[in-house]
């Protein structure tokens, strides 16, 4: 029997889990959407294929008519809202799949509310950057019984590209991982945010912990982070990549946990109190990235960074030539799984987890640039083109010539003579102005001498 899918939320992670299983499921039915503002949803429906989704206005009515109810909204209450109208329906052989970010606790209450209904729930909150999600590279936590996560299996694969299986595990358990994996984030923001500034405070500049972070962490999310900061991301952009109440939503949870069990979160607490000089600055458009603001503005530094100050000159305030900048811009859009395989935008290599191979930055000798190379070349075509007409014109006039009334046959010979000259020089040239104009085309980058990693090394 054809099962009938329904997706609640359209939030910067959902809507891209929503598009994925529109897209990549193989679906019976339309996949039935429902968000709080109408809008979104039917904006996203009408981006994607006709027939493949369906907007539903009225919450109640879309979960009678479903079989597998995926929710993912933004805070605890907005969960509790829509499971208090869901336990109002007839739920018998329903399954719950809910993939919100919320506390422990909120996660069992969800759970109890439809169990109660004889319905299924499974608790299944994602890792992932809104940009990660949306291109299927998204983490999933699954909590629940075996069986049930089982039957969501063809929707697990079109969403996320990894899972941490937490089958028959409590489902707080999977919410407590999700709150606490969130502040390893929170975490690194907060100390990459002290770090920039202790540098351009002391004087040393931010350009070479920029180096630092792109050698030591390539393909993590330092440095697509550090970019955010450097270039000012976090107050330019209009809707913001990750809320600053969200943030703080689940700082909260996660410094709760930490009470609760006896402990404390130092970094989250710190992370939590700049979080709150973001809001009371910038308001709910607020981003989480925007701590780099508050503790620059705590140092006596403006919040806003000057970026263009930060990228002013080849290797300036943020150690980077302009391609190197276009490089470190570029992992921010690329999935996890690629940036894996790439070199970060300095010189280092991640092909082992454990040993950093450094290859170009340590040579035995550097060739040194001479001023000649930095001079303006363009005219060096036209300069080519005209030594070697010359040239042609030379061999054509001072080249022997015969006697036409002594020797026909010998004034054919010279003639045919200084036609192949003529004919070998613009040869000569043509391969050249060729080759010339290769290297300057923006898809070539010349490749230059570097010791093997091998001879570094050892």
């Amino acid at each position: 029997m054809a099962q009938t899918l329904l997706w609640i939320g359209l939030g910067n992670i959902g809507r891209g889990m929503c598009k994925n299983i529109a897209e990549k499921s193989k679906l019976d039915k339309p996949l039935l959407i429902y968000n709080r503002t109408t809008k979104r949803a039917t904006e996203l429906s009408q981006s994607l294929p006709a027939g493949k989704t369906q907007v539903v206005e009225a919450l109640g009515d879309a979960i009678a008519q479903a079989d597998i109810i995926f929710t993912c909204v933004a805070n605890d209450q907005a969960v509790e809202e829509i499971f208090a109208t869901a336990s109002q329906q007839k739920l018998e052989g329903k399954v719950f799949v809910e993939c919100s970010t919320i506390a422990p606790g909120a996660s069992e209450a969800a759970a109890k509310a439809v169990l109660d209904k004889g319905a299924e729930f499974i608790c299944a909150p994602v890792f992932g950057a809104p940009a990660m999600v949306a291109a299927g590279n998204a983490t999933l936590v699954l909590a629940g019984p075996k069986a049930s996560i089982e039957k969501i299996r063809p929707y697990i694969d079109a969403m996320a590209a990894r899972e941490i299986n937490m089958a028959d595990e409590p489902y707080h358990k999977a919410s407590t991982l999700k709150v606490l994996g969130n502040t390893v984030i929170l975490g690194m923001v907060e100390q990459l945010a002290e770090t920039y500034v202790a540098a351009e405070k002391s004087g040393l500049g931010t350009g070479y912990v920029k180096q630092f972070v792109d050698a030591m962490f390539g393909g993590s999310p330092y440095p697509a982070y550090s970019v955010r900061m450097l270039e000012g991301d976090y107050y330019k952009r209009e809707e913001p990549l990750f809320a600053v109440d969200l943030a703080r939503k689940d700082a909260g949870h996660a410094m709760a946990i930490a009470k609760a069990a006896g402990t404390r979160l130092p970094n989250i607490e710190n992370a939590d109190r700049h979080l709150q000089i973001v809001k009371e600055h910038v308001g709910p458009s607020g981003d989480m990235a925007g701590i780099y603001g508050a503790v620059r503005k705590e140092a006596g530094l403006k919040s806003k960074t000057n970026a263009q100050h930060h990228a002013g000159r080849p290797g300036g305030e943020t150690g980077m030539t302009k391609h190197q900048q276009r490089s470190s811009c570029r992992l921010l859009s690329l999935p996890n799984d690629d940036r894996s395989n790439r070199r970060s935008s300095t010189t280092t290599s991640t092909r082992n987890p454990t040993y950093l191979h450094i290859h170009q930055n340590h040579t035995l000798f550097r060739i040194k640039q001479q001023k000649w190379r930095k001079e303006n070349n363009r005219y060096s075509i036209f300069v080519g083109l005209v030594i070697v007409v010359a040239m042609g014109a030379g061999a054509w006039f001072l080249s022997p010539k015969g006697d036409t009334q002594i020797d026909t046959q010998l004034t054919i010979i010279y003639s045919i003579w200084r036609s192949s000259l003529l004919l070998a020089l613009a040869c000569c040239y043509l391969m050249w102005a060729i080759t010339f104009l290769a290297q300057l085309h923006p898809l070539i980058e010349p490749k230059r001498s570097n010791l093997r990693e091998s001879a570094v090394h050892h």
